[in-house]
C-alpha cells in the first residue's frame, strides 16, 4: 500500500501521527512522511521546526517489511500534498483536521478541506489520536460501496469493532405491527413509503455488515430515520466510534461534486476522525515497496 503523511506541527498533525503509527500497514506497504514547511513571512512552521517531528514520526512507522520516506516541502500546504499524493500514486492521505490557520474554532480547516476535495484517493482526516472503532455509514450508493470495499481489500483498521449504519429519510416510525385479524386497511402512500425506506436502509446495512463480517471484522449494524449528517454523528457520539468511514458522494445532489453533503457535514461538525473513501481504488502493493524496512531522508524542495 503506498499513503502519504503530511504534517505541519500542529496539534492534530500531532494526532494523525499517533493515528497512522497504530494502523494495521500490510506487509510492503510504501509510507511517504511528508512535512510542510512554510515559505519565508508566511504562518507556519520552518523546515528546522519540524525535522524532530519527521524523525519521530518515521520511527513510530518503521517496522518490518515497511518503507517509510520522509521529505520536507516548502511551500503551499494544499498543494504540497494533493501533488505529492499524485506523484506517489498514493492510495491513502493522512491530515490533522486543522492546522496552523487563524480560526481555531473551525473543526476542519481549509488545507484538509482542499485535500479531501482534490487528493485523487481516499483522505484520512484526524482528530483524535486513536480510534479503537469505526462506524461505517452506507446507502447502497456506489461510493459507500467503495468504502465497504476499501476496508475489506487494505484492512489497515483491522482489528477495531466496527458499527455499520445506514439512514432512511423521513420522520422515525414505530416498528410496523400486524393488523388484527381481517383487517385489510392498506398503508397510505406516504407511510407505505417510509416503511419501504426503513425496510431498504436495513437490507443496506445488513448487506455492508455480512461482507465485513465475512472478511474478518467484528461487525453490528443499525438503522437510523432522518437527516442522514444527524443521524451519522449522533451514531458515532453513542457508539464511542472514534472513526467516521463514508463514500465521498451519496445518491443525493450533483454527481460532478466531489464530495457530497452528507460527507461534507460530517466532515464539518462531528469530533470524530473521517475517512472520506471515493474510487477509482488502488489496492495492491507496490512491487518496489516490498523490500526491507528502512526510512528515507530527503533533502526540502520549494514548490
Amino acid at each position: 500500500m503506498r499513503a502519504l503523511l503530511a504534517l505541519d506541527g500542529s496539534p492534530s498533525s500531532l494526532a494523525a501521527a499517533s493515528l497512522a503509527a497504530s494502523l494495521a500497514w500490510p506487509t510492503g506497504s510504501l509510507i511517504d512522511v511528508v512535512g510542510v514547511a512554510a515559505r519565508a513571512n508566511a504562518a507556519g512552521p520552518a523546515r528546522h521546526e519540524l525535522e524532530p517531528m519527521l524523525d519521530a514520526a518515521a520511527a513510530s512507522l518503521s517496522r518490518e517489511s515497511l518503507v517509510v520516506r520522509r521529505t520536507t516541502v516548502v511551500g503551499r500546504p494544499g498543494t504540497v500534498v494533493v501533488e505529492r499524493a499524485a506523484e506517489l500514486r498514493a492510495e491513502l492521505v493522512i491530515v490533522g483536521s486543522r492546522g496552523h490557520g487563524p480560526l481555531r474554532s473551525m473543526l476542519l480547516g481549509s488545507v484538509s478541506a482542499e485535500v479531501v476535495d482534490h487528493a485523487p484517493c481516499p483522505v484520512l482526516v484526524v482528530r483524535r489520536p486513536v480510534a479503537d472503532s469505526l462506524l461505517v455509514a452506507v446507502d447502497g450508493s456506489p461510493s459507500a460501496d467503495g468504502a465497504v470495499r476499501y476496508l475489506i481489500a487494505n484492512r489497515i483498521l483491522a482489528g477495531r469493532p466496527v458499527e455499520v449504519l445506514s439512514v432512511a429519510p423521513g420522520p422515525d416510525l414505530p416498528d410496523v405491527a400486524p393488523l388484527p385479524e381481517g383487517a385489510d386497511r392498506p398503508l397510505e402512500p406516504a407511510e407505505g413509503r417510509l416503511v419501504e425506506d426503513r425496510w431498504r436502509a436495513e437490507a443496506v446495512a445488513a448487506n455492508a455488515a455480512r461482507s465485513l463480517d465475512e472478511s474478518g471484522y467484528t461487525v453490528r449494524w443499525s438503522i437510523g430515520t432522518g437527516d442522514a449528517a444527524h443521524e451519522i454523528i449522533e451514531a458515532a457520539a453513542n457508539f464511542g466510534s472514534g472513526l467516521i468511514v463514508v463514500g465521498s458522494r451519496g445518491h443525493t445532489g450533483l454527481t460532478r461534486l466531489l464530495l457530497g453533503s452528507v460527507a461534507r457535514n460530517v466532515l464539518l461538525h462531528t469530533d470524530a476522525s473521517v475517512l472520506v473513501v471515493r474510487e477509482p481504488l488502488r489496492v495492491e502493493a507496490p512491487e518496489e515497496a516490498k523490500m526491507p524496512a528502512r526510512v528515507e531522508r530527503s533533502e526540502a524542495v520549494s514548490v
